[in-house]
């Protein structure tokens, strides 16, 4: 097994030179993707249940596997697994903390323009993941999407994009339309965010162990805090909290108040050098990354990584700053 893939040779995703016809395959794998995921995948939870979810899921992964496999295009250069490396796993694990805060970031602000929208849209989502024992939530919600999902998306849709002269093109196209099919579009930016980090592990890395790792660590950490909270509650007898939190966030004028957007501007100012620091470890040991993390020869874009936390942190320091300012001063109205 070779150590490191040549790039030239993933872009040479077919058999048969006269079948290689990438975007029009893109286009069909898209359509074949949204039949399933708006249409099949709603019957199927009518006449399953939860298992509907998972049989969709298969599907989804078969579709994109069955298309290539019709075209005769190369499927160990389209679905590439190879046995993980420990700082490769590692690399994906901090880079996936950078990539969530960025989305969470993105995400408050989306909550505090539209609150009923964006809680509306995670509805079906906080059912599924309330009404399953955590073992079952971690193999419908976590496990099953991560392996499923990566290889329809990240594999077969990403590899109609090799060509391109930018690998950037297919993996914001990909994850653009990876966003859209989570059926809201609330849920979009923040859901294309992750799947531009996943999709930037693959092509970095072809290996698809890595970014399937990212997909299930931010999949599994929410049910598993869920099924945490719950058993704490449970065991402290805190029902009439957790009935409490759950009717806040279905009262109809809900707002994310904008101290929360600050702070979580202030979490994401660490974004920027958690995101470098992983993508030092995926490519720990390859040519051009043999003087450390923090070479003289990058000074530039460590300049850079510096900068957009600080940023952040100054502007999200300045909401902070303001919101307090805003509650003090409508607080002092009512004391004179």
């Amino acid at each position: 097994m070779k150590k490191y893939v040549d790039l030239n040779e993933i872009k040479m995703i077919w058999k048969d030179k006269r079948r290689r016809k990438p975007y029009l395959t893109a286009i069909l794998l898209a359509l074949l993707y949204i039949g399933d995921i708006f249409f099949l995948s709603g019957i199927l939870g009518q006449k399953l249940g939860i298992a509907g979810t998972v049989v969709h899921e298969m599907i989804l992964a078969g579709t994109g596997v069955a298309v290539f496999f019709v075209l005769k295009g190369k499927l160990k250069v389209i679905f590439p697994f190879h046995k993980p490396r420990w700082s490769m796993l590692a690399g994906t694990f901090v880079m996936w903390i950078g990539v969530w805060l960025c989305a969470t970031m993105v995400n408050s602000i989306v909550i505090f323009f539209f609150p009923n929208q964006v809680l509306g849209a995670n509805e079906g989502v906080d059912y599924l993941i309330n009404n399953i024992s955590v073992v079952l939530g971690m193999l419908v919600v976590a496990l099953t999407p991560a392996i499923c999902e990566e290889i329809a998306f990240r594999g077969a849709l990403l590899s109609c994009f090799r060509g391109a002269k930018s690998k950037w093109t297919g993996i914001i196209i990909v994850s653009l339309f990876f966003g859209a099919c989570h059926g809201s579009i609330w849920r979009m930016i923040p859901t294309a965010i992750l799947g531009i980090g996943m999709g930037y592990i693959l092509l970095e890395t072809e290996n698809m162990i890595y970014n399937m790792f990212f997909h299930f660590i931010n999949n599994a950490v929410p049910v598993l805090l869920l099924g945490l909270m719950t058993s704490l509650l449970e065991l402290f007898g805190g029902e009439d909290v957790w009935e409490m939190a759950e009717s806040v966030e279905t009262v109809g004028d809900f707002r994310m108040p904008l101290a929360s957007i600050g702070l979580y501007m202030i979490y994401a100012g660490a974004a920027p050098m958690l995101i470098y620091m992983g993508r030092y470890l995926l490519h720990k040991g390859r040519p051009g990354y043999e003087n450390g993390l923090f070479p003289p020869e990058k000074k530039k874009l460590m300049m850079v990584m510096v900068g957009s936390g600080v940023g952040g942190v100054l502007t999200g320091s300045l909401l902070l700053f303001i919101s307090i300012g805003l509650e003090t001063a409508a607080s002092m109205r009512y004391m004179y």
